[in-house]
């Protein structure tokens, strides 16, 4: 029967329905069966959705959750360490920069204190907690070559040989203290525990500064991985003990000679000083500058050792210097009292 209530543009099944209703005809249970499947598929739908939304918003909390118990986990780690860093740490760094940028200028002359002039004053000086650096007059000009050159600074053969000199200027001698620095066994180790690299102090102390824990607490979950790398990477241990260094000792390598061989451990002729401050003082205690020449050496034991036995013959040249110091202030005391 033909009525007005279905429209070209329904679909064949709804129309159907409509004229069925209006003969008093029922619905096909095959179509019912679609209708309600796809009622049942609407449901379906929107309870996935509803459960993956409600998934997700639950993984994203339990997510900065967890990030902000990893941010407060590392930020407490880095108050701890800030509390066993005193002020005394976060001054040596711009103490050494002050020292080698004036050390590393024109040259002033030598100068030694009058407390390293009295026999054994070195050798009960040098007990003190120190600080050691070497690198080029160049690099230990600017920041960043100094922070090149205490990272490539360690513990050698001068450090060693002027706190346990070797008991003659032979060759033999000097070689067997050199490779005993290189070896950096039992008899440097006795020798040179209370002797710290600057290295460890200037990598740390960054890391202990608030702009530092800011980047830790602004951090995404890719960059907090990086700080709690660079974390456990810093030698917190080493720089703690460098922060209670006394003196500090240093040598300063001028340009080398450019005539004649050069090593192969990259050894030339040249001119190297020697500084020593009272970093409790603030005071020059020690001003050398000398000469290290290798060529002295037989050719076999130069190729190698060049630097090292150059190292130690300068240990040995500062302290017959201060022996020499110490005689003549002895002299002129004697003369003084006649």
């Amino acid at each position: 029967m033909p009525t007005f209530l279905t429209t070209p543009r329904m679909s064949p099944e709804l129309a159907a329905r409509v004229e069925a209703s209006l003969r008093g005809r029922r619905v096909p249970p095959r179509a019912r069966l679609e209708a309600r499947s796809i009622s049942l598929l609407r449901l379906a739908i929107v309870a996935g959705l509803s459960l993956l939304i409600g998934s997700a918003i639950l993984s994203w909390r339990r997510a900065n959750r967890e990030l902000a118990e990893r941010r407060s986990a590392l930020v407490e780690r880095i108050e701890r360490e800030v509390a066993s860093f005193g002020p005394r740490h976060r001054e040596i760094p711009e103490r050494a920069r002050a020292v080698l940028a004036r050390s590393s200028g024109d040259y002033e002359g030598d100068f030694v204190a009058d407390e390293l002039r009295a026999p054994g004053a070195l050798a009960a000086t040098l007990r003190r907690p120190t600080l050691y650096l070497r690198g080029t007059q160049e690099m230990l000009r600017t920041r960043a070559g100094l922070a090149h050159s205490a990272a490539a600074s360690a513990k050698d053969a001068f450090v060693l040989c002027l706190l346990d000199p070797p008991s003659t200027r032979s060759e033999k001698a000097l070689l067997g203290r050199t490779r005993q620095a290189y070896a950096l066994g039992s008899r440097m180790r006795e020798a040179t525990p209370h002797v710290h690299r600057l290295h460890p102090i200037l990598v740390t102390l960054p890391l202990l500064d608030p702009a530092w824990k800011e980047r830790v607490l602004t951090a995404s979950p890719y960059e907090l991985d990086d700080r709690e790398r660079e974390l456990e990477r810093a030698p917190l241990g080493p720089a703690k003990s460098a922060g209670q260094a006394e003196l500090f000792l240093f040598l300063i390598d001028e340009p080398a000679d450019t005539s004649g061989p050069t090593e192969l451990d990259g050894e030339r002729p040249h001119p190297i000083r020697v500084g020593l401050v009272d970093l409790t003082a603030d005071r020059l205690l020690l001003r050398l500058r000398r000469r290290v020449d290798p060529r002295w050496l037989s050719e076999t034991v130069r190729a190698e050792y060049a630097r090292g036995i150059d190292s130690c013959s300068l240990a040995l040249d500062v302290r017959a210097a201060l022996e020499v110091s110490g005689a003549r202030a002895a002299n002129d005391r004697a003369a003084n009292d006649r």
